[in-house]
């Protein structure tokens, strides 16, 4: 991975995390549905999510995790050190904002009051939508995706790492745990794998390249403008929700993956353009992680604090500058930190040494 796709990456990154952010405080509650407009994309935007992770865990195990050990504490130290702090923060903002607008903490939205507990528990071991289990931890609704990404990490560790014998036996016990529902998206994930493996080893030319970057943009500006005569992918025939949006994650994963080989294969044409934006793409894209897991339980809470009606000036500026600004203060002790965690995590499970 050069320099540039490294920079691009970053940009979709921090790009997809915005529109899940925008997306969600677009609410009437929040801003009286201010940028409604992005609502529906923001199921596209985690499936680019998957990709992405597909892709640069292929690069990480490629280039610098040649170890098990090696793999699992650079996973855990990435997870935890957001995953942890956002199930604490998330708490504890709900039980200050219930205190404040009780009647802005909803089941209509999907906020469930009761089993805080229980809802920690399954958001720490990630068992939060195993089979047919919604387990969102309070106002924490993103947190959904961690219950599909962490088990892909399981997976790739288990078909990577395991000793030979126990990888077919372990990665069919881990898919019965975890069930058809996290199963269904684990190829789109591996797309991204794919895509890391024909931009290391089989990269296109430069023609081909521009064909697939300025092709696959032009197929999906297609499909959004088909959607104002047909409705959105769907299973057919059977009225799920865009599982909401199963066909149309596979179809927006299959077209960011075409277009993330294409800008590999031009990408030297982008790098005047891209070397002067190095320190501020890196900026926002080192807390993506915690704009996407932190956003609603912060926004929430902040909204539980104006005192003018959500559609009104103030509050948009209040809720989207103040969510922002402590979006980015909290990164700062998390994700920018967690070469902390990796250090203690190594301690944790540093191998004993023999006797002598």
């Amino acid at each position: 991975m050069n320099r540039e796709l490294s920079l691009y990456l970053d940009l979709w990154r921090f790009s997809a995390a915005l529109v899940v952010f925008l997306g969600h405080v677009s609410g009437a509650r929040f801003t009286g549905g201010l940028l409604w407009q992005l609502g529906p994309y923001m199921g596209q935007a985690v499936a680019i999510f998957f990709v992405l992770s597909g892709f640069v865990i292929g690069y990480a195990v490629d280039r610098r995790e040649a170890s098990a050990r090696d793999y699992v504490v650079a996973r855990a130290a990435r997870i935890y050190s957001v995953a942890l702090p956002a199930l604490l923060l998330t708490f504890a903002l709900d039980a200050v904002g219930r205190m404040t607008r009780p009647d802005l903490y909803s089941i209509d939205w999907g906020y469930v009051a009761d089993g805080r507990a229980w809802q920690f528990f399954c958001g720490l071991l990630f068992i939060n939508q195993i089979w047919s289990w919604n387990v969102s931890p309070g106002s924490n609704l993103p947190y959904w995706s961690m219950g599909f990404e962490v088990w892909y990490y399981v997976l790739f560790g288990i078909a990577v790492f395991a000793p030979r014998p126990w990888r077919v036996p372990a990665l069919l016990v881990v898919l019965l745990f975890v069930g058809p529902r996290i199963a269904s998206l684990f190829p789109l994930w591996l797309l991204g794998l794919a895509g890391y493996q024909i931009c290391a080893r089989h990269l296109p030319g430069r023609r081909v390249g521009a064909a697939l970057f300025f092709g696959s943009v032009a197929i999906w500006i297609g499909y959004e403008a088909s959607i104002s005569v047909h409705d959105r992918l769907q299973f057919p025939g059977t009225g799920l929700p865009r599982y909401d949006g199963f066909l149309e994650n596979y179809l927006v994963g299959m077209l960011f993956l075409l277009h993330v080989i294409g800008f590999r294969a031009v990408s030297d044409r982008a790098a005047p353009l891209l070397a002067p934006l190095v320190r501020p793409i890196r900026w926002v894209a080192g807390a993506t992680f915690t704009v996407y897991l932190f956003h609603l339980p912060v926004a929430q809470f902040v909204a539980a604090q104006m005192p003018w009606p959500p559609d009104s000036w103030a509050s948009r500026t209040a809720l989207l500058g103040g969510t922002a600004a402590a979006l980015f203060a909290i990164a700062e002790f998390t994700e920018r930190r967690k070469m902390v965690w990796r250090r203690g995590i190594e301690l944790v499970i540093r191998p004993t040494p023999r006797r002598a």
